[in-house]
């Protein structure tokens, strides 16, 4: 009857040494599961600021290469200009030399 008595000591024991150690692990648990809810947050917290820098970015990206393609269509018209320009002063100068060589033979004959 004995052994009975011990046994049932020991089982008791046990089971109290089994609840203690697993309060002792649920309170680790809780303090690492707010440890691991601290650092999602911060991790929401950077991924939102990283999505609204990107957006900032591909606004700021937009503007650049509208006025680029401004600016190369100012480029543009102007080399366009002086392609125009260059080509009438060549009409001018052959025009002049047209012009001189008809006064220049008008001379000759007299």
């Amino acid at each position: 009857m004995v052994i009975v008595y011990l046994s049932l000591v020991l089982i008791a024991a046990a089971i109290i040494f089994f609840v203690i150690s697993m309060m002792k692990t649920a309170h680790l648990m809780n303090g690492s599961l707010a440890k691991i809810s601290k650092t999602g947050a911060k991790l929401q917290d950077q991924s939102a600021k990283v999505v609204k820098e990107s957006e900032a970015l591909t606004v700021n990206l937009s503007r650049i290469q509208s006025d680029i393609m401004q600016k190369k269509g100012k480029v543009q018209d102007t080399v366009n200009q002086a392609k125009q320009s260059i080509l009438s002063v060549q009409v001018a100068v052959c025009k002049g030399k047209s012009i001189y060589n008809t006064i220049r033979a008008s001379r000759v004959q007299r």
